[in-house]
């Protein structure tokens, strides 16, 4: 587990990172919304932005999954009122299912995929 934010509650963090709510089977019901989270550990600034608001939504959210390896990349599934998935910042969301995607922009996938083949495979 890594941390992007130093004033974050270490336990709160903890528990986060390891909540692992069985995945609901068929689509939302209605009034909620599915999004996947997912950020490089090495842009600090988006694991802040990560933590910061799944810590002030994780107790509304119906469900969360923690993935992620952790050593290049974390995030979480997670599913919840459209209301609160709305306030996702877009920058950190790589995935939305719900009644209206084009709410949340969709990070690029080949973009996203790119940098992710060049940090665990080139290097290597």
């Amino acid at each position: 587990m890594r941390s992007g934010e130093a004033g974050a509650d270490p336990e709160a963090l903890r528990v986060l990172y390891g909540r692992s709510d069985p995945w609901p089977a068929g689509p939302p019901a209605p009034g909620l919304r599915r999004a996947c989270l997912c950020v490089e550990v090495d842009e600090a600034d988006d694991v802040a932005a990560a933590e910061r608001w799944m810590l002030a939504h994780a107790g509304r959210l119906t469900c969360v999954r923690s993935t992620g390896c952790g050593c290049c990349v974390i995030g979480w599934d997670i599913e919840g009122p459209a209301a609160i998935i709305d306030t996702l910042p877009a920058a950190l969301a790589a995935a939305f299912d719900g009644p209206s995607p084009a709410a949340a922009p969709r990070r690029a996938p080949v973009a996203w995929g790119r940098r992710l083949w060049n940090r665990c495979f080139r290097r290597g």
